[in-house]
């Protein structure tokens, strides 16, 4: 009796498998970068009213005996900021900057005391 000759390969079912297989990972791996880059979006928004508000400060304490309030838009950045002078070498800020994120407007605030060179 002679022996039935073997089939090198794959069947047809563990072709499809394997393709299940590869396209979940596939969908998984487009998901999470999505929401990587959707994170990285916010973040990068975030650091930009963060440098708004810090050159404003940087701003104020540069002109320190006329430093008054005001507000201005900067990279989709709306900036409002505020200065109390306590005395002659004091100057109080107050920087609030607002910007949008996927789910709603973000509002940080900012404050620090300035102490001037009189």
């Amino acid at each position: 009796m002679e022996k039935p000759q073997e089939t090198k390969g794959y069947t047809l079912i563990e072709v499809i498998v394997a393709l299940l297989v590869f396209t979940v990972g596939a969908l998984a791996l487009a998901a999470s970068s999505a929401v990587i880059a959707q994170a990285m979006a916010n973040n990068a928004r975030r650091e930009s009213a963060g440098r708004v508000a810090t050159s404003r400060i940087a701003s104020i304490k540069s002109q320190c005996g006329f430093a008054v309030g005001g507000s201005e838009r900067v990279q989709q950045v709306e900036s409002v900021w505020s200065v109390n002078r306590s005395d002659r070498s004091r100057v109080s800020v107050t920087e609030t900057v607002s910007y949008e994120s996927p789910r709603s407007t973000r509002t940080q605030t900012y404050r620090t005391t300035i102490w001037c060179h009189a």
